[in-house]
């Protein structure tokens, strides 16, 4: 049987993500399991998932997905090459994996590869005369090929490129398949049938969660929804929290987080100190640059706990949610895997002590992200200890996972 892994955050679960799955079994074979590896309750772009991860994970197990789990919480707050490396790794370390599907604009997985193997070695260079890391990367590549290089100039296809290379940065057996993108592009506000999650998300924020209804599919539809009914969404940054935390924080200190090499530790100590919100501050910060996605990821970091030098790669494998096949493939995880499965709290307290300092960075941010959910009787400490994974099967009642007490 074939086993393919989606690298996702599902922020929220929507019409796109049900059409990619669905077209990776038409390629792969109806038979093919499929396994998410999906941010936990921060995402990428540097943001508290609108949603909590058990709540996205249900999403999709309800979806065609047959097991979810979690990425690690440094990979889900790295730039575009240590989050590829932490999904990637994630994957070819649970030992049965066959094949890695994503979307891509260009559909072309020759072409995606070749891209993964051009030469960067001009990359320094380009990121010396104060371009950002995709700027440079895209110079780099262009000069060496241009074929490659224009790949770069749009969001999936770099991240579909940073996953081949990661693979072969790790030797990985994995095989990797692409599917095309069909629907309105990243972070696009198009009112398309498969519309870009930030759409969705400005419409939660908004208020109009009921206007989601069309472009989800009607389970997850019933789930972001009831969410949104209980106080359990949307989620958003925490103003006075994140600004007083990081006014503790020097210029010096901030170096960990933000790195000494091109004095962005300097910019964000002028931002903090003279604005009054997380958006404020990043906007302050922004430049060509230091483009706005890793503002937010280094002062989400800072704020959690997170240094630049944290290993994005896997320690132990967490299970959000099990699909109409999971059990079975978390059986055969459980023999193949070089990694500890977390299933039940119980299991967390049965690792060695090397592991604890990882858990405790998870608790940690569990525990943050609760005190932003909309309803402050949710703002208590210790729903996690409380979670299990949530299980599907075609019978199950989608609200189940918050009738037994699940956040």
């Amino acid at each position: 049987m074939k086993i393919c892994g989606i690298v996702s955050e599902y922020n929220p679960f929507h019409n796109g993500h049900a059409y990619h799955v669905q077209k990776t079994r038409q390629l792969l074979g109806a038979d093919t399991a499929i396994l998410a590896v999906m941010s936990g309750n921060y995402v990428q772009r540097g943001d508290f998932a609108i949603v909590e991860k058990y709540q996205r994970a249900a999403m999709a197990v309800q979806n065609g997905v047959d097991l979810v789990i979690e990425l690690p919480l440094s990979a889900a707050l790295s730039s575009a090459q240590d989050f590829a490396l932490g999904a990637v790794g994630t994957l070819d370390r649970l030992g049965c994996v066959t094949h890695l599907s994503f979307g891509s604009e260009c559909g072309d997985i020759s072409r995606l590869r070749a891209a993964a193997q051009a030469d960067r070695s001009l990359l320094r260079a380009y990121l010396s005369e104060g371009l950002s890391y995709a700027a440079a990367l895209q110079r780099a590549v262009s000069d060496k090929d241009p074929d490659a290089g224009s790949l770069l100039s749009h969001p999936n296809n770099t991240l579909g490129i940073e996953y081949c290379a990661a693979l072969d940065q790790i030797g990985s057996s994995i095989e990797p398949v692409t599917i095309l993108r069909d629907g309105a592009a990243h972070d696009s506000e198009e009112a398309h049938l498969r519309p870009s999650a930030s759409f969705l998300r400005t419409l939660i924020a908004q208020g109009q969660t009921e206007a989601c209804q069309n472009f989800m599919p009607d389970s997850a539809f019933s789930i972001l929804s009831h969410a949104c009914q209980s106080g359990h969404a949307p989620v958003c940054a925490c103003d006075a929290a994140l600004v007083s935390y990081l006014r503790r924080f020097s210029a010096a200190a901030l170096i960990p987080y933000a790195g000494d090499t091109d004095g962005l530790h300097h910019r964000l100590y002028a931002a903090i100190s003279e604005n009054t919100s997380f958006d404020a501050i990043c906007r302050a910060a922004q430049t060509r640059r230091y483009p706005l996605s890793r503002i937010r990821r280094t002062l989400l970091r800072t704020y959690l706990g997170l240094p630049q030098a944290l290993d994005p790669l896997p320690h132990y494998i967490r299970v959000l949610a099990i699909g109409v096949q999971g059990r079975a493939l978390l059986r055969r995880i459980a023999r193949e895997s070089t990694l500890p499965l977390i299933t039940k709290p119980i299991s967390e307290k049965r690792l060695p002590k090397e592991f604890q300092s990882y858990l405790e960075q998870d608790r940690l941010a569990d525990e943050l992200y609760t005190l932003a959910k909309p309803d402050a009787t949710l703002h208590t400490a210790g729903a996690r200890y409380r979670q299990t994974p949530y299980l599907y099967t075609k019978e199950t009642d989608p609200h189940e996972t918050f009738r037994t007490g699940q956040p």
